[in-house]
């Protein structure tokens, strides 16, 4: 295997004329809407957000000081909009609101592929469809701006949109500050395959359940969860850094020699031929569409699975550790 050879989009190569004189449309206000709309502004653009008439969140958009409509009004006021409402939403919005509001022309923008890659829409004749995939939640990517920051993105396009829609899905990455990180161009099936497993089998799922098994373990063999927590979950960022910073074996060149052979030791026993089989499992059934399906289904029955898993598995005695060791080694 040769050395690797990753191409970085960086904002000096980005042209934003794109975007000029383009009326752009943010849907949504949560996290990611909010970040997006205000690094916009900040940047000299007018962004308009489009939200329902009973939405809460309409008094946050007045408080920052933005112009907001209905979706349907703001669709039809814009050259590119922005959808930055949850996954699920997709497909009711367009039904209910796009649809009837697009035009020839148009592009659209997505956080994340999932809604257009597994088809809960359907791309118009004539209208673009861009990926614009922040690596980071909205707020991180808000204080990264404003810090002068940004962080990563994908962008991609779909095969049915036209070549200069990449430069468009540059140009707002521009816009709100993730090309002073950095941009990768992708596509729609492996943002949505990826980023659906990566949360799933590693980020949250794995992750979460590594990190209560090894509290669990520890406050059950009679070690205080105040000591349990610092050893298993308060020294996680720290780890994190050195992987991203020099990779999984660089980091093992830099901590202590016994948790470097403790810790070399023991992975094919936390991450065995079984669990390696259960990734592929979720993997696949990612890829076949089955994970949306059921995604949608709890969606339509008021996500009564997510609240059932949601108490079950939460772990008050980790998440009270969480709270009382931020405030106190915060304050």
């Amino acid at each position: 295997m040769g050395p690797l050879n990753i191409n970085v989009i960086r904002e000096k190569q980005i042209d934003s004329s794109p975007l000029a004189d383009k009326n752009i449309a943010v849907i949504g206000y949560g996290s990611q809407g909010r970040a997006q709309a205000l690094n916009l502004r900040d940047n000299g653009y007018d962004p308009i957000v489009g939200l329902p008439v009973k939405s809460r969140s309409r008094r946050f958009v007045r408080q920052d000081g933005i112009n907001f409509t209905t979706p349907a009004k703001a669709v039809k006021k814009a050259d590119i909009i922005v959808i930055l409402i949850p996954d699920h939403k997709h497909k009711e919005l367009f039904e209910r609101d796009i649809d009837k509001a697009i035009k020839r022309e148009q592009t659209f923008i997505f956080a994340h592929a999932l809604s257009v890659h597994f088809k809960l829409i359907k791309q118009p004749t004539g209208v673009d469809f861009v990926l614009v995939a922040p690596h980071g939640p909205g707020l991180r990517l808000r204080e990264r701006f404003k810090d002068g920051k940004g962080i990563t993105a994908f962008i991609g396009r779909t095969d049915d949109s036209s070549k200069d829609s990449l430069k468009t899905a540059a140009a707002y990455a521009k816009a709100i500050g993730c090309a002073r990180a950095g941009l990768m161009i992708t596509d729609f099936a492996d943002e949505a395959i990826g980023d659906i497993f990566g949360e799933q089998a590693v980020l949250c799922g794995g992750l979460s359940a590594l990190l209560k098994a090894g509290f669990d373990s520890l406050v059950k063999s009679g070690i205080s969860p105040e000591n349990a927590y610092l050893e298993c979950v308060y020294q996680l960022d720290l780890i994190v850094d050195l992987i991203k910073k020099f990779g999984i074996h660089g980091m093992y060149e830099k901590i202590s020699t016994t948790a470097a052979l403790g810790g070399l030791a023991v992975e094919s026993e936390i991450i065995n031929k079984q669990s390696r089989g259960a990734m592929q499992s979720i993997l696949d059934k990612i890829v076949s569409g089955k994970f949306t399906d059921e995604l949608m289904a709890d969606y339509g029955n008021s996500f009564a699975r997510l609240k059932k898993y949601q108490k079950q598995r939460r772990n008050r005695i980790l998440d009270d550790m969480a709270v009382l060791f931020d405030k106190k080694f915060s304050d």
